[in-house]
């Protein structure tokens, strides 16, 4: 039996699309973006003490080299994250055209995220830790989610495919 396209496509569009016929943001892909702007969350969190700022910055890097590279990977996972929030599903703007390259620029930093990673590991000796073992699963995760997730193509293409209405 022959299988039709058409039919593959109009099953995603009722899966993935609201009642209105706008695209839902994937949960998964605001986790994969949250793991890649860690950096700026611990920034976030570290300003919230009010006796040492650095205090909470010094558990997870040992010196400010490593949180600007930090905030530096997290930078085109910030941009597509603006993108997704500000991307109309009826007038064409800076978001959809963003969402065009979403992907590419997810893989790019989390790629970077993997050297960071490695200098991290490589500069305490190969020890072992659990946050570090947590560090290296998300960032798997990560990289599978977006490289085979329905959803996120899904929403990547439709977002990024808008015709201008006129």
């Amino acid at each position: 039996m022959k299988r039709s396209g058409n039919a593959t496509a109009f099953v995603e569009k009722v899966r993935y699309l609201d009642k209105e016929g706008r695209a839902s943001i994937p949960l998964v892909l605001m986790l994969v973006i949250l793991y890649q702007m860690r950096g700026y969350v611990a920034g976030i969190i570290s300003l919230t003490f009010s006796e040492d700022r650095t205090r909470l910055l010094n558990l997870f890097y040992s010196n400010a080299e490593q949180f600007g590279l930090m905030l530096l990977v997290g930078l085109p996972s910030l941009l597509v994250l603006l993108a997704s929030a500000f991307a109309a599903e009826d007038d064409r703007n800076w978001g959809n055209r963003v969402m065009a390259i979403a992907q590419p620029l997810l893989l790019f930093s989390l790629f970077l995220d993997a050297f960071l990673i490695a200098w991290l590991f490589i500069e305490h000796q190969g020890h072992f830790s659990f946050g570090r073992a947590g560090i290296i699963m998300g960032w798997f995760i990560s990289l599978w989610y977006l490289l085979k997730s329905r959803h996120w193509r899904f929403y990547r293409n439709h977002l990024a495919t808008r015709e201008k209405m006129v």
